[in-house]
């Protein structure tokens, strides 16, 4: 039986980043290449901060490189206006209250690619993402956190944008 890799969501736009990040890293490595070469002239390569420095700096260009050609071709769009709001989905806004208390709080679920928590984008595979997938107004899920148990409760699901 075959390992089929887990789904990555993004956006069109989200999709298109990626691919631009990964043609700018692309064209990168011949300046990493050059590096090398460079400092490989300053002697002992044992001794060599500037070598051990460059091989670094290669060495992470190439795994950001094999990271997203790996992503690539997981990622299924989505768009935001075109989200089920039924349950919440990618690309739902969800708008929750914590149990017992009066404030409330809306996220936007979206992919790991385009996860940004400051600005209210959380990712399907957060914690409270993945609680929230799948629910319906009116249902209350438990999200274990360091500082303890939190239960919210979904007062609405909207379109994310």
């Amino acid at each position: 039986m075959e390992n089929s890799a887990p789904v990555i969501y993004a956006t069109v736009e989200g999709k298109k980043k990626l691919e631009k990040r990964l043609e700018i890293l692309i064209s990168q490595r011949s300046d990493a290449a050059d590096k090398i070469r460079v400092a490989r002239e300053f002697g002992d390569l044992k001794e060599n901060a500037e070598y051990a420095a460059a091989r670094e700096e290669q060495s992470n260009l190439e795994d950001e490189i094999a990271s997203i050609k790996e992503k690539l071709p997981q990622i299924k769009t989505f768009s935001y206006a075109k989200a089920d709001t039924k349950i919440v989905n990618v690309g739902t806004r969800v708008r929750i209250e914590e149990v017992g208390k009066k404030k409330t709080q809306e996220w936007i679920i979206t992919g790991v690619i385009e996860n940004d928590p400051e600005n209210f984008y959380i990712s399907n595979e957060a914690p409270l993402g993945k609680a929230l997938i799948g629910r319906s107004v009116g249902d209350v899920v438990e999200i274990n956190k360091p500082a303890g148990k939190f239960k919210y409760r979904i007062l609405k699901i909207s379109a994310g944008q």
